[in-house]
């Protein structure tokens, strides 16, 4: 499992990549949190498709609130 995380004034968000195997491939469960509460989910086929999905959602927590 490969975490990212980010702090923003509404809290600290935490996304997991989780490897799951299926079928003898390899996908990657992409969960994010907040708070301790699943706020996304999605899964990716590749880990750099996984890591590009999770910094995507991280910053755009960010640029949210600092255009607020």
């Amino acid at each position: 499992m490969i975490t990212q995380e980010t702090r923003c004034r509404s809290g600290h968000y935490v996304a997991a990549l989780v490897p799951m195997e299926e079928a003898g491939r390899v996908e990657y469960h992409l969960l994010v949190f907040h708070y301790g509460y699943e706020i996304y989910e999605e899964t990716e086929p590749s880990l750099e498709e996984a890591i590009r999905t999770a910094k995507a959602y991280l910053s755009c927590q960010s640029d949210q609130e600092l255009d607020s």
